[in-house]
């Protein structure tokens, strides 16, 4: 894609965003409280299978450890992940995201998904086929850079 197309593109999907984000935010911090951004990354980060200990938690996220330690306390708090021993070294701890954590994210994709359908009301039928169509070979883009980057980095 040449670069006048790229920006063109990045300007149509930040305005879409911004259409979406203050709704869909606003339903997210009604429903958690005091969640940040850095909170919702580490989620998905345990999302993708992971479960690391802290101190590879908060190079992952590039956090101090203390800091990953007092944000994992918080999400143990709110029941979003746990702890366990790590079974090779049983002084370091495993943080993996629990069911009420999962159900968490699923929700927060479910209302930012109710979002864009919320926007694509205002098209065409036609166009919302296509929309749906473009989402399609996203999510399939998606899936294969995921696998591609799980290939390389061993995870």
């Amino acid at each position: 894609m040449s670069t006048p197309d790229s920006d063109r593109v990045a300007e149509e999907i930040g305005a879409v965003r911004r259409a979406l984000l203050s709704e869909f935010l606003v339903s997210v911090v009604r429903g958690v409280g005091d969640l940040q951004l850095v909170h919702v990354a580490t989620l998905y980060v345990l999302d993708a299978g992971r479960t690391p200990t802290v101190k590879d938690l908060a190079d992952h996220v590039g956090r101090s450890v203390s800091a990953t330690s007092r944000m994992v306390e918080q999400l143990v708090a709110k029941g979003l992940v746990g702890r366990r021993e790590d079974t090779e070294d049983r002084r370091a701890k495993r943080v993996h995201l629990t069911d009420e954590g999962r159900e968490f994210l699923r929700g927060f994709e479910l209302r930012r998904a109710e979002a864009q359908l919320e926007l694509m009301a205002y098209l065409s039928e036609e166009d919302q086929r296509t929309v749906a169509r473009s989402t399609t070979l996203l999510a399939e883009a998606a899936r294969r850079h995921r696998d591609e980057r799980r290939g390389t980095t061993g995870e």
